[in-house]
């Protein structure tokens, strides 16, 4: 087990290491610069700018620089808000962003699971096709338009939910909703489908033959290998829907992460977007990792290798 998690993190640096050279190049690679405005800022001031945010060195000796930031933890100042790094921007926006994004994570699993098992257990009947039939809407619509119908609605036409913020606890209803509309109809189809499956293995038909009840079938039996390709979803979900869904926070006027990274790339905020996307994809890894350390939580038979 030491040596399987030494390895994980050796591979999760890595690939933090290959995000932030390919996002450090992108931003490099656009036209223009983090100055360059559509009215144009003199000569004098532009080159002082580039002169305060080391914009004039090399290229190579830039990304070294930047490299060593980030290997202490410090992901650089915000070009277009003064004296604001994108390490406090992230502490501001980040603790909203996950609030909200956990409750939309624990509404996803206490609708989406059951509701996917009830279907299986009801294949072929009125109910299993209903929830189908609403789930495969649900996939099919973006979190956006169900947050902008969500805002015009409830909160513009009936006023029964406030028209932004999150003042209060109904503040938090339509961006719980948007977020997790769309993962909980797809847990419910990966439940249904992982269900079934299960359901029509052999030791399954085995435990019914031996007496055993429907309860301890489904429960003791069942469920944990129906859950496996629920988790590997899960994983990456919860990284996703933590770090705030930049679209879904911008309708509902939610001060998270989403703000501040609309801003940036609105402005050319280069250290802002790379910040924000080195933050995600380490959220990222260390769920895919949480992720392989549940199997062999969920189901023994499972042995992670070293």
């Amino acid at each position: 087990m030491f040596k399987y998690t030494l390895k994980r993190i050796c591979s999760m640096l890595i690939t933090l290491f290959i995000i932030a050279t390919i996002t450090f190049f992108l931003m490099h690679s656009i036209p223009g610069g983090p100055f360059t405005r559509e009215r144009v800022l003199p000569p004098e001031v532009e080159k002082a700018l580039n002169e305060k945010y080391n914009l004039n060195a090399p290229l190579w000796k830039q990304y070294i620089d930047y490299l060593g930031d980030v290997a202490q933890g410090d992901l650089g100042p915000s070009f277009q808000k003064t004296g604001v790094r994108v390490n406090d921007m992230i502490g501001q926006g980040f603790p909203v962003s996950a609030k909200v994004g956990l409750l939309a994570v624990f509404f996803v699993l206490i609708i989406g699971i059951p509701i996917g098992i009830i279907s299986a257990l009801k294949q072929n009947t009125a109910i299993d096709y209903v929830v189908m039939i609403i789930a495969t809407i649900g996939v099919t619509i973006p979190s956006f338009v169900i947050g902008a119908f969500i805002m015009y609605v409830f909160g513009e036409k009936l006023g029964v939910i406030p028209a932004g913020g999150l003042e209060s606890w109904k503040g938090y209803i339509g961006p719980i909703i948007a977020l997790a509309g769309f993962s909980v109809a797809f847990v419910t189809r990966l439940m249904r489908s992982s269900m079934l499956e299960v359901l029509r293995q052999d030791y399954i038909r085995t435990a019914r033959a031996n007496g055993l009840s429907k309860v301890s079938v489904i429960g003791k039996h069942a469920l944990k290998n129906a859950l496996i390709p629920v988790v590997t979803y899960v994983g990456p979900m919860v990284a996703s829907i933590l770090t705030g869904s930049f679209v879904v926070e911008k309708i509902f006027a939610i001060p998270g992460m989403g703000k501040y990274f609309v801003e940036s790339v609105s402005n050319r905020d280069y250290t802002v977007i790379m910040g924000m996307t080195l933050f995600y994809a380490a959220i990222y890894v260390v769920m895919v990792f949480i992720v392989d350390i549940s199997y062999a939580l969920i189901d023994p038979r499972i042995k992670l290798q070293d």
